[in-house]
């Protein structure tokens, strides 16, 4: 069984400090909260709300196999200012790799914090064996695509069209970085 993640501390853009964090069930409510409000944005995430209850995400936090699934927060003074949930393989044939999804709240984007969830979920991967990370993201979400740029990932595929997002056709970019050794 894989061991929970150690919060680890970090600082913003603007010098201030944060924590990422495993997530807890009493962060139930705040995700569901996070995921509505982005999801009503319309831009970011494919999801327009919440698919979980407050106790529906309460129970499956406390629930959670941490060897196939990581949920971190990230955490400053006491305020949740986003998450992301990595789900690896289930299967024999892709155990070796995981997807992962992050949401941040309008008032921290910007400031490097998607930068500490990331960092921190890979860690996670790398510890239960993970060696392949990917995510699907908005190809109008520049801001994303260049954090993982940075970050180390690269386009793999494009699905061309994939939403209608405010009355235009948006592609949905398929990226993903290997962690282990570089591979085709």
């Amino acid at each position: 069984m894989a061991e929970p993640v150690i919060p680890k501390a970090f600082h913003d853009r603007l010098g201030n400090p944060y924590l990422v964090r495993d997530a807890r069930p009493e962060d139930g409510a705040m995700m569901v909260e996070l995921l509505n409000r982005v999801g009503h944005e319309e831009i970011y995430i494919a999801d327009e709300a919440a698919q979980l209850t407050a106790e529906q995400e309460s129970q499956l936090i406390g629930q959670r196999n941490a060897d196939l699934q990581c949920i971190l927060v990230a955490e400053q003074e006491s305020h949740i200012a986003g998450s992301l949930e990595m789900i690896r393989g289930a299967t024999k044939k892709n155990h070796h790799t995981a997807i992962f999804g992050m949401a941040l709240f309008p008032a921290y984007r910007g400031r490097g914090m998607g930068r500490g969830l990331l960092s921190t979920a890979e860690a996670w991967a790398l510890s239960v064996g993970v060696e392949k990370i990917s995510l699907a993201v908005f190809a109008s979400n520049a801001a994303a695509i260049h954090l993982y740029e940075r970050m180390g990932y690269v386009e793999e595929g494009r699905r061309k069209g994939q939403y209608l997002i405010r009355g235009a056709l948006v592609d949905e970019i398929w990226m993903a970085r290997w962690l282990t050794r570089e591979r085709r």
